[in-house]
């Protein structure tokens, strides 16, 4: 199967969160989309393995992902070494996405931080057709970020004003790691109310910045080609 897009997640409620807006977008858009989730979960102070599986594939299913996936990277333990490089390049070479979606490469989550920089060198590495020969090579033409914790400067905002209500939907299918009433397990920083309510408040404001409703930032490393600079504007 190729996928025009894929969306790596360190953990299997961060796509949700920081880009599922822009997938959706693309879906309705005609395109081909997936998730590569990399650690289950496990060290999450609410919900289980079993758990987290089940709201993630229940999440998948609102954002009408083709597929999603899980690389089975011990969570806290995400680095770049080899063995974990062959596992992206492994996804990236029988998926053949055109663009890769993969966190900024600064935040205060470790896992997050080396997930961006391991994801980047997977990315050039299969393309290399001598590096773990076996599948076809295959290079993505782009690999853009999404902010999760630490923001700054984006290169572009896409508009998600028509998409905000199925991603928080999409968010509210990982039950166990947010607000819910009738949880017994310990509160978490995002298990309380406010969080959910931040969600919608990032959005606002991204979307302010471009005159909209709601909107998602992203970054890329290197300048955009646009052959007619018309098609940036309505």
């Amino acid at each position: 199967m190729q996928v025009d897009v894929l969306a790596f997640g360190p953990h299997p409620d961060d796509v949700e969160l920081f880009c599922s807006g822009l997938l959706l977008k693309l879906n309705k858009q005609g395109y081909r989309t997936a998730i590569a989730d990399m650690t289950r979960g496990e060290l999450g102070t609410r919900g289980t393995v079993e758990i987290r599986a089940a709201e993630a594939a229940r999440a998948g299913e609102i954002l009408r992902v083709e597929r999603r996936l899980n690389l089975e990277i011990a969570d806290g333990r995400i680095r770049v070494c080899e063995e974990q490089k062959i596992k992206v390049v492994e996804v990236l070479r029988r998926l053949r996405p055109r663009i890769v979606l993969a966190p900024y490469h600064e935040d205060r989550h470790p896992d997050h931080a080396r997930a961006s920089r391991l994801i980047e060198e997977a990315v050039f590495f299969s393309g290399v057709a001598k590096w773990h020969p076996g599948l076809e090579p295959w290079r993505p033409h782009m690999v853009i970020h999404y902010f999760m914790h630490r923001v700054e400067s984006p290169s572009f905002i896409v508009d998600i004003s028509a998409e905000m209500d199925e991603k928080l939907r999409a968010v509210r299918a990982h039950k166990s790691q947010f607000y819910d009433p009738a949880s017994a397990e310990p509160e978490t920083y995002i298990s309380n109310p406010a969080f959910l309510e931040s969600v919608k408040t990032r959005a606002a404001y991204f979307g302010f910045k471009i005159g909209v409703e709601y909107g998602e930032p992203f970054f890329v490393k290197s300048p955009l080609r646009i052959d007619n600079i018309m098609t940036l504007v309505p």
